[in-house]
């Protein structure tokens, strides 16, 4: 760690344009950190005419150890990587001085002090775009009313035996609105983070990989404690969600480098558990998506991971290390892999293991570390099914989400040091509406039912292998989204995935022709603008479900960023230490 020490004086031979000198300081004014938390400190001068002098100072005392550089004409920066603070409110008070006179800029930050907490262990499960609306969709399929009388035969394994429950907000640091990546580097570093960033700050250069960083909570568990990190999703493995947890870039699409930084960063995961195989493999191999010849297959082997490609070779994997790749991107949707079951969409890959079964695998090598662990499971595909309107593909990973879920509660009740989340990263304009009759045909509003003619769904009349209802079923669920393109609407689920539009040629996106010439099928105009292929993510609130050690530390209205408090909180985690 790089200590605040000496006085910064920078004298720039610059030239430019420019008139009065913009100032930038990252972290930004307001930020919350822990005390301890590991930063990169920069300060931006834009605009900057002829010589320039700088004066730094933190709580009125020089900073020393800034590193000046410019990132072109009219600019000039100071950076400290790796630095942190004491507990307490600070200030940062930046003077820069140049042909066109002096400016001034300053940001306050708050680090908390370290607490102590009741949890060792750590399973975080995040439902990607599962809003409130999307988990009682889910619980509606799942377990529904009793006819006779009209009362829920029970809630979803996440909604129940809380010990704490809180509504949480999202945004973003350049928007109101949020993608998968800041929201869920929100919850990993407590920060508000740009859209498509993960990790890190904005800075003034092209260089996505640069950035100045925000340490996360897998990478402070892992310097202080030398605990366990585990990443478990049915995503690729590089997508922003388990990313986040892993890697620090402003540019999600950094794939190569992210997974990259899985086996070198500071995070290092123990546990790997994913899709997107493309991603791992050298630029020969067939399918790759890297432009180098690293080979992750052969190298994380070198390092002592054990590979599984198959659902039979992870439940036979051993050792302390497990990388498991088991698609070339997504895994399959729930839906695909244990009820329609068609060769033609399974591919090659017809034995990919479930959440539940990675969630299992991922705990006990984790649990192997005396010092603890903090695993992360993203139900991925919630989000890759909302986002083209196949509602149903969604809310059936919430239900293979849920029997994950059901899993963690079980072990924590009988490992105490255990926390368990369930969360979500943002949300999808999802809402259930009516009841639909399909003996009715396909795409028929006469068959849409509201208020009593809704009546009761019929899920659960017949059930999967795993004990979850099957999809198909006389009585479903109306639902719609508020925010989509132009499309044709069917109201039923189909075998195959079929995107809601296509593209015009011309930059614009229309319905789907093959699904407007399935029986039934109607047009309905969309709310986005014509260059929308699919439905986005909104500003609704999100659910949050809490169990275990340390679960009433979630309650009422939070932040996205006061998950990450609150879980250092539960874990009593003090950054300021180092093992």
């Amino acid at each position: 760690m790089k200590p605040f020490l000496t006085l910064l004086t920078a004298t720039l031979a610059l030239s430019g344009l420019a008139s009065a000198a913009d100032l930038k300081i990252y972290p930004y004014d307001g930020a919350h950190v822990l005390a301890g938390q590991r930063f990169d400190l920069r300060v931006e001068a834009g605009s900057v005419k002829g010589a320039g002098d700088a004066t730094v100072t933190l709580d009125g005392q020089p900073v020393g150890n800034l590193v000046r550089s410019s990132a072109g004409d009219g600019k000039a920066e100071w950076t400290l990587r790796g630095t942190s603070l004491p507990s307490g409110n600070h200030t940062l008070q930046v003077t820069f001085k140049d042909d066109s006179g002096t400016s001034t800029a300053q940001a306050a930050w708050t680090a908390d002090a370290p607490t102590t907490g009741p949890a060792k262990k750590v399973i975080l499960f995040i439902g990607d775009g599962m809003g409130w609306n999307t988990v009682r969709a889910a619980e509606l399929i799942a377990k529904g009313y009793n006819p006779a009388n009209g009362m829920p035969r029970g809630r979803l394994a996440m909604e129940e035996g809380l010990g704490g429950m809180a509504t949480v907000t999202t945004s973003s640091y350049d928007s109101f609105l949020a993608d998968s990546a800041n929201t869920a580097s929100s919850i990993a570093s407590g920060q508000k983070i740009a859209v498509n960033a993960l990790n890190v700050y904005p800075d003034n250069t092209p260089d996505t990989l640069d950035n100045p960083r925000i340490e996360t909570i897998t990478e402070i568990l892992k310097r202080t404690r030398g605990a366990g990190v585990g990443l478990v999703t049915n995503a690729y493995g590089a997508d922003a969600t388990p990313a986040a947890f892993g890697a620090h870039t402003f540019k999600r699409g950094d794939y190569a480098a992210i997974v990259d930084q899985y086996f070198k960063g500071a995070a290092s995961p123990d546990v790997l558990l994913m899709g997107g195989s493309r991603d791992f493999i050298p630029q020969s191999a067939p399918g790759s998506r890297r432009k180098d010849n690293t080979d992750w297959i052969t190298d994380s082997q070198k390092l002592g991971f054990t590979l599984a490609t198959t659902r039979a070779e992870l439940n036979a994997a051993k050792g302390s290390k497990l990388l498991g790749l088991f698609n070339y991107d997504n895994l399959n949707y729930y839906l695909d892999r244990a009820q329609y079951q068609d060769p033609k969409v399974l591919g090659d890959f017809k034995d990919q293991p479930y959440l539940w079964e990675m969630t299992q695998k991922a705990v006990a090598t984790l649990d192997q570390n005396p010092n603890g662990y903090f695993l992360m499971v993203e139900g991925g595909l919630i989000d890759k099914a909302e986002h083209p309107l196949d509602w149903q593909r969604g809310v059936f990973d919430v239900l293979e989400l849920d029997k994950a879920v059901a899993w963690a509660k079980d072990y924590a009740r009988t490992h105490p040091d255990t926390l368990v989340l369930v969360t979500a990263d943002h949300a999808h304009s999802i809402s259930t509406f009516g009841g639909y009759d399909t003996t009715m045909g396909a795409g028929n509003r006469e068959a849409v039912g509201t208020y009593q003619d809704a009546k009761f769904p019929t899920y659960g009349d017949k059930l999967d292998a795993n004990g979850i209802p099957m999809v198909n079923t006389p009585r479903t669920l109306a639902v719609g989204f508020a925010a989509t393109p132009d499309y044709c609407e069917t109201f039923v689920s189909r075998s195959v995935f079929k995107d809601p539009s296509v593209s015009d040629g011309q930059g614009g996106y229309v319905p789907n022709p093959d699904i407007c010439g399935e029986t039934g099928a109607y047009f309905r105009i969309g709310n986005l603008p014509k260059s929308a292929n699919q439905g986005v993510h909104t500003a609704d609130p999100l659910p949050l479900f809490a169990f275990g050690a340390g679960a009433g530390n979630f309650m009422g209205l939070m932040d996205q960023t006061d998950i990450f408090f609150q879980i250092a909180r539960a874990m009593g985690v003090d950054a300021t230490k180092t093992k």
